[in-house]
């Protein structure tokens, strides 16, 4: 890899007060939407000098945030064990939907943003339906806190890990576990579907990170990922890509067709949280424990497919990071 297809750094958003819990993309990438322990939602236009819009009304930590498909709504699961869902706009209007009884860790829209799906410490996995902003059903059965939940692709299975380190396949149709895949030796942070719907990703606090086939429930991948805890995981869009957070205080990208590392990535003081791609891959947001939330070019696709508004594209001079071929270097000033 020369330097011009390495992933590099294109701007760094300041704002949140304290650890950084889940950021992603608004599918039209005129938008970052983050969540932090701060207890704020922010909504970063990235055009230069613009201020975030806050969304202000959860009286704990937020431990995550999605935006639905059409990028108008904004869904957030907070330790005050609400979940609430925002109008993506200048007026922030929230609906509250209480329902857990203990602080909610994961929040997911489903593929068309009908449905949420919300993940807590009471043990328990609740869908809910967004037009109507009401509950929907339970789905009961892990022994110990929730930490992650997604839906599959066509909404009729839900993915979810615990701290009792199992991941469990749930039929929401019979609010059944069609299978449980025990492999991880820790709690277990983060599970996806790859976006084909075929396979699942997880990652734990083992540090490592493990790749399901979700019709076969085989385990079909293996990586000794990081060497502390593996905080989120998340696939690019065609699927060949894994993009992982840690304790470690690094982002790592991996390819999946030759199930190796590709880059390991330094852009965070202290332990990452969390990372998504764009929705076509040509970026990366991340975000840590040091309050930063960093936009990176990931050089992953062979051609740019996206423009994301008012982000230049010079690269950070300042910043350094490895790539298991070619060791350390600094990216050159422009």
């Amino acid at each position: 890899m020369n330097s011009e297809q390495d992933p590099y750094v294109l701007k760094a958003l300041q704002g949140h007060k304290e650890k950084v819990t889940s950021a992603v993309f608004h599918n039209s990438l005129k938008q970052v939407i983050s969540s932090s322990n701060d207890g704020l939602i922010l909504a970063w236009g990235l055009s230069a000098n613009a201020r975030p819009n806050k969304f202000i009304g959860h009286t704990g930590p937020v431990c995550d945030v999605a935006v639905n498909p059409q990028g108008t709504l904004i869904a957030s699961g907070s330790r005050d064990t609400s979940v609430r869902i925002w109008n993506n706009n200048a007026s922030a209007q929230c609906s509250i939907l209480n329902g857990h009884s203990a602080p909610v860790k994961s929040i997911d829209f489903n593929q068309d943003g009908s449905l949420l799906v919300s993940a807590a410490d009471d043990k328990l996995v609740k869908v809910w339906d967004v037009a109507k902003r009401k509950f929907r059903q339970t789905l009961k059965g892990h022994s110990n806190w929730v930490r992650t939940a997604q839906f599959s692709l066509d909404s009729r299975m839900v993915a979810s890990g615990s701290d009792d380190r199992s991941i469990k396949l749930w039929d929401l149709s019979t609010e059944t576990v069609v299978h449980q895949f025990m492999d991880h030796a820790g709690m277990v942070s983060s599970v996806k579907f790859h976006p084909d719907g075929t396979c699942l990703a997880s990652g734990g606090s083992d540090k490592k990170i493990k790749i399901f086939d979700a019709r076969s429930q085989r385990l079909l991948q293996h990586y000794d990922a990081h060497s502390k805890g593996v905080n989120s995981v998340a696939f690019h869009s065609n699927g060949q890509y894994l993009v992982s957070t840690s304790d470690d205080a690094t982002l790592k990208v991996w390819d999946l067709r030759k199930g190796q590392i590709m880059y390991t990535l330094y852009g965070h003081e202290g332990p990452t949280t969390t990372a998504a791609f764009s929705p076509l891959g040509d970026f990366i947001i991340s975000g840590g424990a040091d309050q930063n939330l960093v936009i990176w070019k990931s050089n992953l696709n062979s051609r740019t497919t996206e423009v994301l508004h008012g982000a230049t594209s010079a690269k950070v001079g300042t910043d350094v990071f490895v790539t298991d071929k070619a060791g350390i270097r600094t990216l050159p000033e422009d």
